[in-house]
């Protein structure tokens, strides 16, 4: 009985409740739909997928003309100097062109000497640039657009999960707290039995042992209780983490999840629903178009190159001026094309085709462990309808074997360790009961998670 009332083990029983119970309250949904738009973790993958928004609007910004503004100033002094002898050159012909003259209308030059950095040199222009063609650029817009996909799709598949968490744990608190209900009557019935045994005691019919035995099976009634309380305890703290609330926060329970009818399924159906519905496929068929359009990609860059056109507008010259002499105006049209790339471009190409070649293994890998989970879990939820059948059969022979040995106690026609082993028997059996039940709610649960539903 210690065993199986055990709020670990209730803890363990109830670890893959789902979210067929989501649909069917109010109270479970309220907390779902918070932690749809509050989760933190949730809010990690929307951050996720906002940035692949971004990375999208980028892609798509290279196709348009790209204007830059660039202004310059430079001041230098030192570095390498040419010696240019202007004054050599000409101040013989400047003496000779003065004696036949007869003035000196023509100076002497001194020589030259030209230091190459430029100083007291400005530029200040508008540049523009704009693709013609590009491979690369319409490929990766493909590529960003079909990762973001994948990543909308993972984040679909955490909300289900998500979904599934929360209800998870919420009905793992409904469990404890009818666990406990079952250890209150058994209590209840106890404290019967310790005011039947006083009187007993009083009337010198028994020894006062008996009233110390019923103490010491209420200890072990209350000790169950404080571990379930415990149990409810942890549950609400974690359904409070995974809607992102104060982890004390009061958690109303709606007992009537834990009464829901279950239905019957079909094996086929719910593996071609898997098939179709699961996120974790649409996020595979993402990456797999992706890794193609990066073949597309390389084998387009060996075949055509890329075409630019561009220019710049601006002035140029000594000293900070805006002078009509320092105006110019620069146009360009150009194409590049790598001849030789040391096999690079034929090893991306390879590359891309291998991680094409993963991902559909991959694929074809996870149809596999869906249908043998959808299959699995169909298998353990009918286990689980039959065990309940035979739980119930226990539970009715040990409520009327109780009630039995019960009255037979009252006309002291039984010992106090029968009557106490009768009663252990039947709140064994009604936890049987509600775990067993528990156990199909749990079942159906991992079935509908395993289908995608």
């Amino acid at each position: 009985m210690k065993y199986l009332s055990h709020p670990l083990l209730i803890f363990t029983l109830s670890i893959c409740l789902s979210n067929i119970y989501a649909q069917q309250s109010d109270i479970l949904e309220s907390y779902i739909q918070t932690g749809l738009s509050s989760n933190l973790a949730l809010k990690q993958q929307d951050a996720d997928l906002r940035k692949a928004q971004e990375s999208i609007r980028q892609s798509k910004a290279l196709f348009l003309p790209k204007l830059t503004f660039d202004a310059n100033y430079t001041v230098a002094a030192g570095g390498r100097k040419i010696d240019f002898p202007v004054g050599d050159l000409l101040n013989r012909v400047y003496s000779t062109l003065n004696d036949i003259t007869q003035t000196t209308q023509f100076f002497p030059l001194p020589n030259q000497q030209i230091q190459f950095l430029p100083n007291n040199f400005h530029e200040t222009k508008l540049s523009f640039s704009y693709p013609l063609y590009n491979s690369d650029l319409r490929y990766n817009r493909d590529i960003q657009q079909q990762l973001f996909q994948s990543k909308a799709a993972q984040k679909a598949a955490y909300e289900h999960e998500l979904r599934y968490q929360i209800t998870e744990v919420y009905l793992q608190y409904l469990q404890a707290l009818e666990a406990e209900k079952i250890w209150r009557n058994a209590k209840t019935v106890l404290l019967e039995l310790r005011r039947f045994n006083e009187s007993l005691v009083k009337n010198n019919v028994a020894t006062k042992d008996v009233v110390a035995t019923a103490d010491y099976e209420l200890s072990k009634a209350d000790l169950e209780i404080i571990q379930l309380r415990k149990a409810q305890n942890d549950a609400k703290a974690y359904v409070n983490f995974l809607i992102n609330r104060d982890l004390t926060s009061e958690v109303v329970a709606d007992t009537l999840l834990l009464r829901a009818v279950v239905p019957a399924y079909r094996t086929e159906e719910l593996i071609t629903q898997a098939l179709e519905k699961r996120q974790e496929f649409a996020s595979l068929r993402a990456g797999m178009q992706a890794a193609e359009t990066d073949i597309k990609r390389n084998n387009a860059n060996s075949k055509i190159p890329d075409f630019y056109v561009g220019g710049s507008l601006g002035f140029q010259g000594f000293g900070y001026t805006f002078s009509k002499d320092q105006a110019y105006a620069l146009a360009q049209v150009g194409l590049s094309y790598d001849l030789f790339d040391g096999g690079q471009r034929k090893s991306k190409t390879q590359e891309a085709r291998i991680e094409s070649e993963k991902i559909n293994t991959q694929y074809q890998q996870v149809q596999q462990q869906v249908a043998l989970q959808v299959t699995t879990a169909w298998n353990d939820l009918e286990s689980a309808r039959n065990a309940y059948q035979t739980s119930q059969t226990g539970l009715r022979a040990a409520e009327e074997t109780f009630r039995i040995v019960q009255n037979k106690y009252r006309a002291s026609q039984v010992l106090l360790i029968e009557y106490l082993e009768a009663q252990n028997r039947v709140t064994s059996a009604r936890l049987q009961s509600v775990l067993a039940w528990s156990q199909i709610v749990l079942e159906e649960a991992a079935l509908r998670q395993a289908a995608g539903l």
